[in-house]
């Protein structure tokens, strides 16, 4: 009879063996549930609204360019059905449905008195590897002041919904979001570094909690780090400091990578095509998975960690790459939700580690919570690959 000592912090163990004949089924069983329920991760709807900030009487110079999968099913654009806008059908119902649908949904105030709206022009227009309808609008405003946007701008229902703001005003550069919880902005009587870096620290958090492949990432690098692999096996680590020592070295090494490719990517420097940084997201989900499962490749944590890090910068840098700003402008979007992320990161780790910290000595922790919540992970990972290939 074994006893309770064997599944102490410093006994437990989990064969080879067993741990292989378990985690086989269950990774198909996860694959086919997720195969029926597609999951696409970092899914948001964005789009991204211009605006020329004139100083004296002149108009306001609008352009909104609206994601056509955000507005193809309120407004009839797709008329073959085949879930592709064409520019053909964009003309055909424009004057018809699409113009009336868009001004609708958008409005304009200049010192504190509604604009008049018309459109100028209307395009198709790529935006993360997306169509998106571009439509260019003039503001006739009756007063002069403080220019205001908002309206529903196709956000009613929509959590995810962000409208990313890239205003000039002279020779200053402005930036902010529009979410449902902040349903329109405002222009500013003196641009404020510390605002912006303060708005975006939230939409880091934001990006993060919505990020569903990332938030899967950084469970796979938190599930093993309360094991250690001894003789082929995992045993439950004997001292906390350990644990947080080698965690925190990981966790920095993932965000050292990421915040450098984020900052490559926002300003331009290094550009790459949406597509394959998704599908490669999606790949170090699996990846992490499979090394979970195998005590021996536990010493690839930390290369995967920073590795893949850099791919997830790209990843997070979809959000922001839009934005019309540089210099010191840029400067405290980028830093702000760079902050964020960070944030959202610790909470998950917070949150996590002293519940499988308390467990790790268990047998239900070490053949059961671990390579099942590997597995499980590991194959949302492989269906976000499949969906995004």
């Amino acid at each position: 009879m074994r006893s309770a000592k064997a599944f102490s912090a410093s006994g437990a163990a989990v064969r080879v063996g067993a741990v292989k004949r378990i985690w086989i089924p269950l990774l198909l069983a996860v694959i086919a549930m997720g195969a029926a329920q597609p999951v696409l991760a970092h899914a948001t709807s964005t789009s991204y609204l211009q605006v020329g900030l004139p100083r004296g009487a002149e108009p306001v110079e609008l352009r909104w360019d609206v994601a056509a999968h955000t507005i193809m099913w309120s407004v009839f654009i797709d008329q073959d059905f085949d879930g592709i806008v064409t520019w053909k059908e964009v003309v055909d119902g424009r004057s018809a449905y699409i113009e009336p649908a868009m001004l609708r949904e958008i409005t304009v105030t200049r010192g504190g008195e509604p604009c008049r709206l018309s459109v100028t022009d209307l395009a198709l227009a790529e935006h993360t590897g997306e169509n998106h309808l571009s439509l260019a609008l003039r503001a006739l405003c009756a007063r002069s002041g403080l220019v205001s946007v908002g309206g529903s701008l196709f956000m009613t229902g929509d959590a995810s919904q962000r409208v990313l703001i890239s205003a000039v005003r002279g020779r200053e550069q402005l930036a902010g979001v529009i979410s449902p919880d902040a349903p329109a902005w405002s222009e500013p009587e003196r641009a404020s570094a510390w605002r912006d870096f303060a708005r975006f620290v939230g939409e880091g958090i934001w990006h993060v909690l919505i990020g569903y492949d990332h938030i899967a990432f950084v469970l796979l690098l938190l599930l093993p780090s309360v094991l250690r692999p001894v003789n082929g096996e995992w045993r439950g680590a004997e001292r906390l400091p350990q644990v947080a020592r080698e965690l925190v070295t990981i966790v920095t090494a993932f965000t050292i990578a990421h915040s450098t490719t984020l900052a490559l990517a926002v300003t331009g420097l290094v550009l790459l095509p949406t597509q394959p940084i998704e599908i490669a997201i999606a790949a170090s989900i699996a990846v992490a998975g499979v090394v979970n499962l195998v005590p021996k490749l536990s010493r690839l944590r930390l290369p995967l960690a920073f590795g893949f890090g850099f791919v997830h910068g790209f990843g997070f840098a979809n959000a922001l790459g839009e934005i019309d700003a540089s210099g010191a402008t840029l400067l405290p979007l980028l830093a702000g939700f760079n902050v964020g992320v960070e944030i959202a990161q610790l909470a998950i780790v917070a949150a996590v580690l002293p519940a499988i910290y308390l467990a790790r000595g268990t047998r239900w922790y070490a053949a059961g919570v671990m390579p099942f919540g590997s597995c499980a992970l590991g194959a949302a990972g492989i269906v976000w690959l499949v969906q995004r290939i």
